[in-house]
């Protein structure tokens, strides 16, 4: 509402009288704090699980053939690997549950979806809907990956929640801006007149004058007359108990907290505070991307390798280990230890580092320095030739 349309619904029309009252505008604020976290959040956790390897075993061995290009490189014709799966785990994160369908060889994830479940049979799905189209057949529970989390969706909790916490942040607003905001009052004398041109001047007054007095960044001059009078109200910036712009970030650390929380991510990950970044990074792992990625590669292994293959050791699974930027320096020690104890090989540090394995026979071998030796060995006191070869 313009600052004229208030002050002329102050004049009865009928009398053209003033009624001189206080009157308290309304101000009404959107917040986008939890929002902002929330994605926040959401945009982290599966940016960092799309940067884990979708490892493929057949035999207990590793391979690489098509279902490594399926769910490491290409789903679909439509989206890239790390593309699926941040959509994957956006759903998955924000609704609880995703719902991923096989079409011609290919993975899809449902944009929406029904579910009728049994207690003693498979789940159907209908109403399937890919990128705003809808699949007309159905599907039973073993034709689908259906990865799920909670009980409950963590939407709906976090909503909850700032229903009520919310309104703290808006009164905080409105009261800041009150404080920090330039107030006063106007006499007009009572034997003002009501004739048009009476009331042309207060519109441009106050619609007009006042308006640069107020938004001036320098020196201003409000030119008065006709017996109008300006007082300048005395502001509450610094006063006690004022809300200043400390307590409103408060609050919105408060709220970024309490969705960290409702994610299990670290909120200095989330602020870009520096402090500890280490062993924040090693919480977001263990109890964040770990559980998801544990959800993701059992859902996998039980429907699309099933269990006569996981058995056999043919499977997938999912390498967070490569997630986290490793400085050379800084681990260089762990690799040299695990070389020479035999844990690792040449080509298992190569692949750690994010470089391509050698293949050859002396990089896959395994080599132990002479130092490590069976415990029988060291209470017997002899030399086995045939175990130190």
């Amino acid at each position: 509402m313009a600052v004229w349309d208030w002050f002329l619904s102050l004049f009865d029309r009928n009398t053209k009288t003033l009624d001189i009252s206080t009157i308290v505008g309304e101000i009404a604020t959107e917040i986008y704090f939890k929002e902002l976290a929330v994605q926040a959040c959401i945009n982290l956790i599966a940016g960092v699980l799309s940067r884990a390897e979708f490892q493929t075993f057949e035999k207990g061995e590793e391979v690489r053939k098509d279902s490594y290009y399926l769910f490491n490189v290409e789903p679909n014709p439509n989206k890239s690997a790390s593309k699926f799966w941040r959509d994957v785990v956006s759903k998955m994160v924000y609704n609880n549950e995703c719902l991923v369908v096989w079409q011609d060889e290919h993975i899809y994830v449902a944009d929406n979806f029904s579910v009728d479940r049994y207690a003693f049979k498979e789940y159907i799905y209908r109403n399937v809907i890919v990128d705003d189209f809808a699949l007309s057949r159905s599907y039973t529970e073993s034709e689908v990956f259906h990865f799920e989390l909670h009980n409950e969706r963590i939407a709906d909790v976090i909503e909850g929640l700032y229903n009520s916490y919310g309104k703290l942040i808006a009164a905080a607003q409105v009261n800041y801006k009150r404080n920090h905001s330039r107030r006063g009052t106007v006499e007009v004398p009572t034997n003002w007149p009501t004739t048009e041109k009476a009331q042309q001047e207060l519109r441009d007054l106050f619609e007009r004058k006042f308006k640069a007095f107020f938004e001036a960044e320098g020196p201003a001059v409000l030119p008065l007359t006709g017996g109008l009078k300006y007082n300048e109200l005395p502001s509450n910036i610094g006063v006690k108990g004022g809300a200043d712009n400390a307590q409103i970030r408060a609050f919105i650390d408060d709220i970024i907290d309490f969705v960290c929380i409702a994610f299990q991510v670290p909120p200095q990950l989330i602020k870009g505070d520096v402090a500890d970044t280490e062993k924040a990074m090693d919480n977001l792992l263990t109890f964040c991307i770990n559980p998801l990625a544990e959800v993701i590669h059992d859902e996998i292994n039980r429907k699309y390798y099933k269990k006569k293959a996981v058995l056999e050791r043919t499977y997938m699974r999912i390498n967070t280990s490569m997630i986290r930027a490793h400085d050379l320096k800084d681990i260089a020690g762990a690799l040299e230890t695990l070389l020479r104890i035999g844990g690792y090989s040449i080509d298992d540090i190569l692949k750690t580092l994010g470089m391509e394995p050698l293949g050859t026979e002396w990089s896959t071998a395994r080599w132990m320095t002479k130092n490590y030796e069976p415990v029988e060995q060291f209470f017997s006191g002899g030399d086995d030739s045939s175990v130190s070869q």
